[in-house]
């Protein structure tokens, strides 16, 4: 039976199925997923209209909440925050240890609302502060900032504000506020609150201890002693205690919340270095963007963002070798909620970023200390969502943390020889340039300008127009500190091999990576997690015996002999339509009746298609071969 060409071809795209297009990866929804409420944790604002009206009259804590509510937008603090401010309101000195995005700062903002006098906020970075003042204005809470970028005028116009005195905010470095321009405008003023962000650079136990933190204690008094808050994410009990005694407090209140919270997830790849670039590749094409990985070199950054860019993963990077405008560029874009991207950085990215909706944080080398480890993992998951932070571990990284920390180290020698150098010019009461003063040190001139960087963040000199140095105390309070300064730094060194081999331990022990945290931290006896790779950890692969290897090889062995092509003889039908003879056949005499007798081949079917009785037009339709009979 013949079947006309245009029969056949609606019989076919009558049965022809849609094709579904492919996609790559797992599959997603555009629908939008509704926010859950239960999942917010302590800091994230609620979506709502602000009215802002004037605060409540009285410092309680009935009236911490409203503010909270009412300017800040928070319906419920955690118990954590609530025993703070009551520990402030009754005059009593605190130390917060609340993991990152807990909410610390808003202990501080509630207070500066309801309290009468100034509150000094005192931050290790720039970038910090500028955050926090952009934060401040949008809530409509009085603020000023003082820090070494302000220009002349909005200098003078800042120290203006702190003398007409009330409601505000001061932002500031500890720098800034021995300065005589702040002391003179704080004249006759009793700050309600002296609050520290980052307590733990006042420790030389803390993974960051910063010397100018030294004389937070001694400006304590001349500011009249007022309420001290300090803050901070990570803290083992012999920081705590240490930054209590530094900052000269009083019988404190300590509020520690176990450091690592519960919607992350813990894991550790053992991965060699020169794999890990392509291990990273693999794994970010699993996780769910946004995410940032952290890197301990340039180098190690530059390397994976250029795969990543490859790789068609979108991609930007921030390190200390990039220029300002370029970091500036990098962070906004990355911190924006549009695009889903990822962030290739070193330790420099991250302190004061709110973005809330990070979903992985991978080290692709190991980091520092675990206080850094913990600190970087706490920027995902502040949402209160599901959140990897995964490491990829490598005996080698260790070297590198050991090569950096030995660079950032102060030589105990060189620091004594520029101390005795600077005495010598402090006696004929002159100042000293850099390079005059590391050739009377006979230190290396880089290595006179680093130390000269931590004698002037610690109070001991100052540089003036010049860039000449002139020393600000006496020869014997200039040995004193310089001594001090030596005994802090040879423990930090001490403190610095002592976390890096935590961080190995961490990386390799077998017990619950909760666990283990929380035990560094002082916890005794913390529960498991239950859901960290040590204790959700993948199933093994199934131990086969040489017997069953030995029977599937055989099968194998078997099945390829079975589906081996066998060649084609010489003279045998080839299949050929219509009877036509080749020149063999002619020669040969063989099949003299024009007709092919040998047995058809059997078809292979692909699609469900006969190949010797369909072919295909330049349409892409198929035609029936009109020569078949029935």
């Amino acid at each position: 039976m013949e079947l006309d060409q245009e029969n056949s071809d609606s019989v076919q795209q009558a049965n022809k199925k849609p094709v579904k297009a492919r996609t790559r990866g797992r599959r997603r929804s555009n629908r939008q997923r509704k926010p859950n409420p239960n999942r917010r944790s302590g800091g994230e604002r609620k979506r709502r209209p602000k009215v802002i009206g004037p605060p409540p009259v009285g410092l309680n804590l009935e009236n911490c909440r409203r503010v909270a509510w009412e300017r800040f937008g928070i319906e419920k603090l955690h118990p954590e925050q609530e025993a703070a401010l009551e520990s402030l309101i009754s005059g009593q000195d605190t130390l917060v240890v609340l993991p990152t995005g807990y909410g610390k700062s808003l202990i501080y903002q509630i207070l500066a609302v309801l309290a009468e006098g100034p509150v000094i906020t005192l931050f290790p970075l720039i970038a910090l502060m500028r955050d926090q003042e952009r934060s401040l204005d949008e809530d409509a809470v009085p603020v000023v900032r003082l820090d070494s970028t302000l220009t002349v005028k909005a200098r003078r116009e800042a120290l203006e504000r702190v003398r007409q005195g009330g409601q505000l905010v001061i932002l500031t470095t500890p720098e800034t506020l021995t300065t005589a321009d702040l002391q003179n405008a704080l004249k006759g003023q009793t700050p309600a609150l002296l609050c520290v962000d980052e307590a733990h650079c006042i420790s030389e136990w803390g993974h960051d201890f910063r010397p100018a933190y030294l004389r937070v204690g001694i400006e304590r008094n001349a500011l009249g002693r007022p309420t001290v808050l300090g803050l901070t994410a990570t803290a083992t009990p012999r920081v705590r205690q240490d930054i209590a005694e530094r900052m000269q407090m009083e019988d404190p209140t300590i509020i520690a919340v176990p450091p690592q919270r519960d919607n992350l997830r813990l894991a550790v790849r053992n991965v060699p270095g020169n794999l890990k670039v392509a291990a990273a590749g693999k794994l970010l094409r699993q996780l769910r963007r946004p995410g940032i990985v952290y890197c301990a070199t340039t180098k190690t950054v530059d390397e994976v963002y250029v795969a990543l860019r490859r790789a068609r993963i979108p991609a930007v990077r921030y390190h200390g070798r990039m220029t300002k405008a370029e970091r500036t560029a990098a962070q906004e874009r990355y911190t924006k909620h549009g695009p889903r991207i990822v962030m290739v950085a070193t330790s420099a990215f991250g302190m004061g970023i709110d973005k809330r909706d990070i979903r992985y944080i991978l080290h692709l080398q190991v980091p520092g200390s675990i206080e850094q480890y913990i600190q970087e993992a706490g920027r995902a998951g502040r949402d209160g969502r599901t959140s990897h932070c995964i490491l990829l571990y490598d005996e080698s990284d260790l070297d590198i943390q050991r090569r950096l920390n030995a660079t950032g180290q102060a030589n105990m020698g060189q620091l004594y020889s520029i101390g005795d150098a600077l005495s010598a010019w402090a006696d004929v009461d002159r100042t000293v340039a850099v390079k005059d003063l590391a050739l009377s040190a006979q230190v290396p001139l880089t290595a006179c300008r680093a130390l000269c960087n931590q004698l002037e963040k610690a109070q001991l000199i100052v540089r003036d127009s010049q860039a000449k140095i002139r020393v600000l105390v006496d020869t014997e309070t200039l040995a004193a500190t310089v001594d001090e300064l030596t005994r802090r730094f040879a423990t930090k060194h001490r403190e610095d091999t002592r976390r890096l081999s935590a961080i190995a331990d961490y990386a390799t022990s077998p017990e619950c990576r909760s666990v283990f945290v929380r035990k560094w931290f002082g916890e005794e006896d913390p529960p498991k997690c239950g859901q960290c790779d040590r204790c959700r950890p993948k199933p093994p692969p199934v131990k086969q015996s040489a017997t069953t290897r030995d029977q599937e090889k055989s099968g194998k062995d078997k099945t390829k002999r079975r589906r081996r092509r066998p060649s084609r003889r010489r003279g045998q039908g080839n299949n050929r339509p219509n009877g036509e003879k080749t020149a063999d056949d002619n020669n040969n005499g063989n099949n003299s009746s024009g007709k092919n007798t040998a047995a058809p081949k059997r078809r292979r079917r692909r699609g469900g298609v006969q190949r010797g009785n369909v072919e295909s037009t330049n349409s892409g339709v198929s035609n029936v071969n009109t020569n078949d009979q029935d």
